[in-house]
């Protein structure tokens, strides 16, 4: 029978998909995320222990990888303004079924925690027949909130579709039987993909005020496209086509063979004229395409363009799609053409192979081309002789870059708690403006400065409980002044030298430096940084960081390992592991500093529109190509108090990582797992005009 009903993974009142207050077998699906939020709260939140009480019970879960399923959740009392306990539940679906209709999953609600008010660990199977499911559990409680014993021993229940937009549920949860039902808002109402639905309970058992019902809402948002959520293990792929098998390596300087001529008997082949002619023509569709700093030579029979991404800033793969397209489209079938992506002047990523393969790929009739993919590649460009030379040749270059080009960015900064004695949410929200200036090649200036905008009393002086987040608020004034000088080391290396005023209070030089070698699934990075306070040269700021990064290209995924000396000076080190769903990034992040251990969730996503305006008078506006935030909570018996600024990397915002490399995903590996989104972008951005 079909699994309409469990393919939902519904969230009920206890902080994970199932019934109302029991948990079924199925999971948030990979690559969505839920918010819901319900009335129904027990334990030290109630007035009554033993009995259910009204408050707020906050719940923010995602499918960051197939089976799996990991939610936040913050529960309060019936005032946000008081304390709320923050904690983590995981579960884990068996990822085949062990009879027919039949689904296995075990969970933990609480996981780690200083203070495990709702420690429950479980196992969980439920039987899917037609419309209708049951479900029985046994569970161990072993929290704090009090003697409710929910899920504490057997457990089950049952659940039936009457419609699409309606169940009905029985359960019982070990503490007290239920009874319910689930209005969802039909299919087609809301965007593809987006769902909202109101749970009502009815139980057995009496709140604190004689309440007998519950209630709550839910909805469940896609991260991406449809095809942007499956793992590139599971997408069908053809084998790659013949034709496409001119492969060779990265070529370090230049290849004699290519600088001869083609003679006009040649297949395929343009002549001298006609050359110039497509040079130019190439080069005014690139331009029209909202790409920049064009140079084009041709070599024999390949084509070397190099440009800068003016416009696709969510995600420079869009403008490598859009490269692709226009050479494809523009050359003869059996030339082969070498893209240049760059950024202010220093080659970050090249990509190469034959335009008739590179054209069926992005038509949809051929599978992705064998071609030379390499980060942080050796200019191929040949330097003109003539005219000056090379000193005149790079003042020619610094007076381009001098022209009035500068990037305005604004995006948001946060600076929050969740969960804490003091309440559910607080938070110091600034408003932030980079202005980046280019100076000369790979060098630019950058000066940040921040607008506070919004606060919660907390982070006051005159907050309820004195300012006690006061002094991590975001307040208004110039954060960076850094002039920064980039080094293209060529096979693979990048280095940065930054030297300027950094997060508002230092004075000093950073240095970042990275390696990306082969296919990309290894990067290597070094952070150093020589900092001193500007009012206290005593207090230093000293990191001496390395980190590994690796990519699971069959799996759309990474893991980053960072370990040294932070920007307090705290020794320690930080893993993040990070699942891509399209544009949006998922984060599970765990990182120990002095003696604490910490773990928590997180999110990175895109605040603009993929495409970005063009320059209005030289300038650019726009806003963040990405924005993260991440939750964490204290581990370990140590009590339930706050700890600010363990294992911060001291790097501003315009890094390697970011302001050249488009988040660490301009690698080849990257690119092969999302080869798929060339496609749509081309389809997007390129073949529609």
């Amino acid at each position: 029978m079909p699994m309409t009903v469990m393919a939902q993974g519904n969230m009920n009142m206890q902080g994970m998909s199932g019934l109302l207050n029991i948990p079924d077998a199925s999971v948030i699906e990979y690559g969505s995320a839920a918010a819901a939020w319900d009335n129904q709260v027990d334990g030290r939140f109630s007035r009554d222990r033993k009995l259910n009480d009204q408050g707020n019970d906050f719940n923010f879960a995602a499918g960051i990888f197939p089976h799996i399923e990991i939610v936040g959740r913050d529960v309060a009392g019936r005032s946000t303004a008081g304390g709320s306990d923050l904690s983590f539940n995981f579960k884990l679906q068996l990822p085949w079924e062990l009879l027919n209709g039949f689904s296995f999953a075990i969970g933990e609600q609480d996981v780690g925690g200083s203070v495990n008010e709702f420690d429950t660990k479980y196992a969980v199977t439920t039987w899917q027949y037609g419309n209708l499911r049951s479900t029985i559990g046994y569970g161990q409680y072993d929290g704090r909130a009090g003697k409710t014993q929910r899920l504490d021993g057997i457990f089950g229940g049952i659940e039936y579709a009457a419609r699409d937009w309606l169940s009905v549920i029985l359960e019982d949860d070990g503490h007290s039987l239920n009874s319910g039902v689930r209005v969802s808002v039909p299919n087609g109402v809301m965007p593809q993909g987006w769902k909202a639905s109101m749970l009502w309970m009815l139980s057995a058992n009496e709140g604190v005020d004689n309440r007998q019902d519950w209630y709550g809402i839910n909805f469940k948002i896609p991260l991406g496209q449809k095809y942007q959520r499956r793992l590139p293990i599971d997408q069908p792929r053809a084998e790659i086509a013949s034709v496409s098998r001119l492969v060779r390596e990265e070529q370090y300087g230049f290849d004699p063979k290519l600088e001869t001529r083609p003679h006009p008997s040649q297949v395929g082949s343009v002549t001298e004229d006609a050359a110039v002619d497509k040079i130019a023509q190439l080069k005014r569709d690139l331009i029209a395409a909202s790409l920049e700093k064009v140079r084009i030579q041709r070599y024999g029979r390949e084509w070397i363009i190099a440009f800068e991404n003016l416009s696709y800033n969510n995600n420079a793969m869009d403008a490598l799609a859009v490269a692709i397209g226009i050479a494809a489209t523009n050359l003869p079938a059996g030339d082969r053409f070498y893209l240049q992506l760059e950024k202010y002047g220093i080659p970050v990523f090249g990509l190469g192979g034959t335009a008739l393969a590179w054209g069926e790929f992005l038509d949809g009739s051929g599978s992705f081309p064998e071609s030379i993919m390499v980060a942080a590649p050796t200019n191929r460009l040949r330097r003109r002789s003539g005219g000056g030379g090379v000193v005149a040749s790079a003042m020619n270059q610094v007076k381009d870059y001098l022209s009035f080009r500068p990037t305005a960015m604004l995006r948001p900064v946060l600076s929050s708690t969740l969960g804490t004695e003091y309440g559910v949410f607080d938070y110091s929200l600034a408003v932030r403006t980079d202005l980046v200036l280019p100076l000369w090649q790979g060098a630019a200036f950058n000066i940040t400065k921040d607008w506070s905008f919004l606060e919660s009393q907390d982070f006051t002086k005159d907050g309820v409980f004195g300012g006690v987040f006061r002094e991590q608020r975001v307040a208004t004034g110039v954060k960076d002044r850094v002039i920064s000088q980039t080094f293209r080391l060529g096979r693979g290396f990048t280095t940065m030298i930054s030297y300027g005023r950094f997060f508002a209070v230092n004075d000093g030089a950073t240095l970042e430096s990275r390696w990306e070698p082969g296919d990309g699934r290894h990067r290597f990075r070094v952070i150093l940084s020589d900092l001193e306070d500007k009012y206290d040269p005593s207090i230093t700021r000293n990191a001496r960081l390395a980190s590994w990064r690796y990519f699971f290209q069959r799996t759309n995924s990474e893991i980053n390992l960072t370990a040294g000396e932070f920007y307090n000076e705290d020794s320690g080190y930080k893993v993040d592991f990070t699942q891509h769903i399209g544009d949006t990034r998922l984060h599970l992040i765990y990182k120990k500093s002095e003696g604490n251990a910490f773990a928590g969730i997180g999110f990175t996503i895109p605040l603009t529109p993929r495409k970005d305006l063009g320059r209005v008078a030289g300038v650019q506006l726009t806003g963040a190509p990405s924005w993260r935030y991440d939750v964490t909570t204290i581990l370990g018996e140590q009590g339930n108090r706050l700890v600010f600024g363990p294992n911060i990397m001291p790097s501003e915002f315009f890094s390697l990582r970011n302001g050249y490399f488009n988040g660490d995903r301009l690698s080849p590996a990257y690119i092969r797992a999302n080869q798929e989104k060339l496609r749509e972008a081309w389809q997007t951005f390129g073949r529609a005009k």
